[in-house]
Order: C-alpha cells, then structure tokens, then sequence
C-alpha cells in the first residue's frame, strides 16, 4: 500500500473525531453546507494564485473561479497563513468560528475594490523543505459537492507534494454544522496537526 492510500486510510483525524468529518470519496453523501469557498492553509508560496485558479477550474469545471462569491455556480479561493509550532501567529481570520470566518471571507472580497489577489496582502506562507519548518498545508472546502473537492484535491495535492519535494502531502476536509462553532484555528490545526503525523506514519511503513 502507498502513502497516499496509507494517509487516506489512517487519518487519525478522520478515525477519531466523528461528526467533525464526512469520508473523502465521491459517491458519498454530499452534505454541503456553507458559501462555495476553498480555504488554502499554509500553502506553498512557489504556487501562485494563478495557478490555483487554474487548478481549482480544472477540479470544478461547472464553476466559475472568482475571488469575490456572488452566487452559488461560482467559488472564492483564500489563502491563509499558517500558525507556529505553538497553534499562535497565523491570519487574524483563523480567531473566528468556521462558521463567521466564512462569512468574514466572503464578505471581505465584496467589500474590496481591488480583490486581485487571492492572499491577505500582509501576510505570506514561506516555502517549505523540511517537515518540521511549517504546518502541514489543509485544503479545507466549503459549499461544493464531494466530487468537486475529490476533483479539486487530487489536483492541487500533487501540485504541493511536487512543489515540496515530497516534504507535504495536504490534509482534505470539508465544512460540517458540528464544525460551525468552533474556531478556523482549532479545526485547521487539528486537521494539519493530525494529517501530519499519519504522513510520517505512512512514510515509516514504506521504509519497513
């Protein structure tokens, strides 16, 4: 079995927190809730937003790639920075519930008058070469069906495991109501935390 199969497979984060998650295939159920939004964590910066865009239009070419979200055929990409080793620092964005940090997201781009970028302009997330110099990077989903983010996610993941010479397969999830409440700090730090350490698992199996 590979890594990937592995990472997919073992997911302590999927395995352990039920109701926070729905499985990552796309025949199941679709449960979308939430405005269509893709949040891009702790992504590498030698990806710029052109390309996800473009990679986000190939996931989901029943849409189209905006930044601001006007109506439910279109979906806003955002990018955010990752925390430290200690879950502190990171967007200001990441503070709010999953639930207002969508909205804020979404709310935001309508109310720019220049939005040309997918980043929060004072922010940037450096390239990573190692495992311990940055968080594990989650592609979290709002609002679109499960095939669209299956889609969507094998394409950008390949992209960032290629673009961290292997350092970073990304973590994938999905917004559900049981998430609505909680911090974007807590959820995205549970999912990368976790993703991160069945990576390293995996990595050790194959070395078996």
């Amino acid at each position: 079995m590979g890594i990937i199969d592995f990472i997919q497979n073992n997911n302590p984060f999927l395995n352990d927190r039920e109701g926070d998650f729905i499985p990552l295939d796309k025949e199941s159920d679709e449960n979308t809730v939430g405005p269509p939004v893709l949040v891009l964590y702790a992504v590498p910066n030698s990806i710029d937003d052109d390309e996800f865009r473009d990679m986000v239009a190939d996931g989901m070419p029943g849409r189209k790639v905006v930044v601001v979200s006007t109506w439910e055929k279109e979906v806003m990409i955002q990018r955010l920075e990752g925390m430290d080793e200690n879950g502190e620092g990171g967007d200001e964005l990441l503070d709010f519930s999953v639930q207002d940090a969508l909205n804020r997201m979404v709310q935001d781009a309508k109310t720019t008058t220049a939005a040309t970028s997918l980043s929060r302009p004072s922010l940037s997330t450096p390239m990573v070469t190692s495992a311990t110099e940055g968080p594990c990077p989650v592609l979290y989903f709002s609002g679109v069906t499960n095939k669209e983010m299956m889609d969507t996610y094998n394409i950008i993941a390949n992209e960032i495991y290629a673009e961290t010479n292997g350092v970073h397969w990304p973590a994938c999830a999905k917004v559900v109501p049981p998430a609505f409440d909680k911090s974007l700090r807590q959820v995205l730090s549970e999912i990368s935390g976790d993703h991160a350490e069945a990576m390293k698992q995996g990595k050790e199996e194959e070395k078996q």
